[in-house]
């Protein structure tokens, strides 16, 4: 019986005028743009400029293999923009930016309009020399077991095309400054999302003279460690939505004991799988699958990110448990799709994270937690990979007095806000916003885009108007398939 669903969604813990074209590097390399347009799978059409930059895979052998960055620039509207353009750091590790921001380009309008905005796809994502493990695209992964797959991505390294040593973090933001002097701004704007927060305090730390402004959504702080706090950090998730469920009173009549059918699902699920088939949720295919405690939590862990899906989880969560129609569930959990290169994060996460695991510690800090430690796999992966170098500052506090934006959601899975907190510890020159009830990710509201695009034009933090923030609410849960009540 196909069970490879687990492991993969486990994975998934994670545009006139002056516009810089041909411009010289201190390298004294060019880089030549030319007419391209992003979309995005929303269907999002932005017409840009692309291309590419060649840089050494092994920065201490400049003669040696090189590889291409693929970068696209959205060209300011405006005849003569600002000279700092905002570029915008994706997450993961593992996402490309150019595929991943196009859907968000629409929002930063008023940004662009002034601005250029720049995506560079990180080495080992995109079109810059990317690296892919599982083809998601690929329908014999789903015939797959868990131990199959995992056999795979320990496999991996052997099949592809790069030395995974030189696909760490700070490398990459190497990349980025040569991107930026390639493209002839002196200074730039950085947006970081998740793991592009790691980026973007990196870059910050190695080129603090190049950075106007820094924004940061969804905390990843310099000594976090992959999966480590997950396990606590989803409880602690979890509890908050059961929490508000039982607070509010149309989930709560709808679902009064949402909390005890979840903890029976996951009793029963552990003393017997369920198989069955059900219409896949993207192609309609028949889908075979052995529904086990692991995917279960997992599926719950990945949903809590997203708000608009976390408004449907008491009603799947009493469907799966009083009817056994796990359909809803699964269907949720197919909506939360990261579009991962996962050589990529592999390669980021078992030079940087990996070694810093100790198993005793994780099992300990996973006790209590439903979602289990979720170390586990990243180590057994890690075992058969090669690993790169870090610097001595690369866990150190980030201390500097450059703007800091810093948005966070109350009910994040995997970067609440105690993560920020303690980044903004070194800071000088910070702002810590909360979204109450929220999750992993925040710059999707209107409150949320006013504050950034005000931030950008004027990065002054004491004349940003964020009253806005208090008034944000979580969408409210459905109490049946029609939708929430009025």
């Amino acid at each position: 019986m196909p069970r490879t669903l687990y492991i993969i969604l486990l994975i998934l813990i994670v545009l006139s005028s002056c516009s810089p074209r041909n411009q010289t590097a201190a390298s004294g390399q060019s880089l030549d743009l030319e007419d391209c347009a992003l979309t995005s799978p929303t269907g999002n059409h932005v017409d840009a400029r692309c291309g590419t930059l060649t840089v050494p895979e092994d920065r201490a052998d400049p003669d040696g293999r090189q590889i291409e960055l693929y970068v696209a620039v959205i060209p300011a509207v405006k005849r003569n923009p600002q000279p700092d353009a905002l570029f915008l750091l994706a997450g993961g590790p593992g996402q490309s930016a150019v595929e991943t921001f196009p859907a968000m380009l629409p929002l930063m309008f008023s940004i662009h309009e002034d601005r250029d905005i720049v995506l560079v796809d990180q080495r080992g994502t995109g079109k810059s020399n990317p690296l892919r493990c599982l083809d998601p695209e690929d329908e014999a992964l789903a015939d797959l077991t868990d131990e199959e797959v995992l056999d795979r991505l320990k496999a991996c390294p052997q099949q592809l095309d790069a030395d995974l040593r030189f696909y760490t973090t700070e490398i990459a933001m190497t990349d980025l400054d040569e991107v930026r002097a390639a493209l002839g701004y002196e200074t730039i704007n950085l947006y970081g999302a998740s793991y592009g927060t790691r980026a973007a305090l990196t870059y910050l730390r190695m080129f603090p003279e190049r950075v106007r402004s820094v924004t940061l959504d969804a905390v990843v702080e310099p000594d976090f460690v992959i999966f480590l706090d997950a396990a606590e950090d989803g409880q602690s998730a979890l509890d908050k939505f059961f929490a508000r469920c039982e607070t509010d009173e149309a989930c709560h009549a709808a679902f009064p004991n949402l909390r005890g059918e979840f903890t029976d699902l996951v009793a029963r699920l552990e003393e017997s799988p369920v198989d069955i088939t059900i219409p896949h949720p993207l192609t309609n295919k028949p889908l075979d699958l052995r529904v086990t405690r692991q995917m279960i939590t997992t599926m719950v862990f990945n949903i809590l990110y997203v708000p608009q899906l976390v408004a449907t989880l008491p009603l799947s969560i009493h469907a799966s448990q009083a009817d056994e129609n796990y359909a809803p569930l699964i269907s949720q959990a197919f909506l939360v799709n990261a579009g991962l290169y996962d050589g990529m994060l592999y390669a980021v996460a078992c030079t940087e994270d990996a070694p810093l695991i100790s198993p005793e510690e994780a099992a300990q800090r996973s006790e209590g937690s439903v979602f289990g430690d979720r170390t586990v796999e990243l180590a057994a992966i890690c075992a058969e990979w090669p690993k790169g170098r870090v610097s001595s500052e690369f866990r150190a506090p980030i201390q500097s007095d450059v703007p800091v934006l810093i948005l966070s959601g109350e009910a994040d899975p995997i970067t609440p806000p105690h993560h920020a907190e303690e980044l903004a510890e070194s800071l000088s020159n910070e702002i810590h916003l909360v979204f109450a009830g929220m999750g992993h990710g925040n710059l999707s509201s209107k409150c949320s885009m006013d504050i950034f695009r005000d931030f950008i034009e004027n990065p002054v933090l004491a004349d940003l108007d964020t009253t806005c923030v208090k008034e944000i609410q979580p969408p409210p849960f459905f109490i049946d398939f029609t939708g929430p009540r009025p």
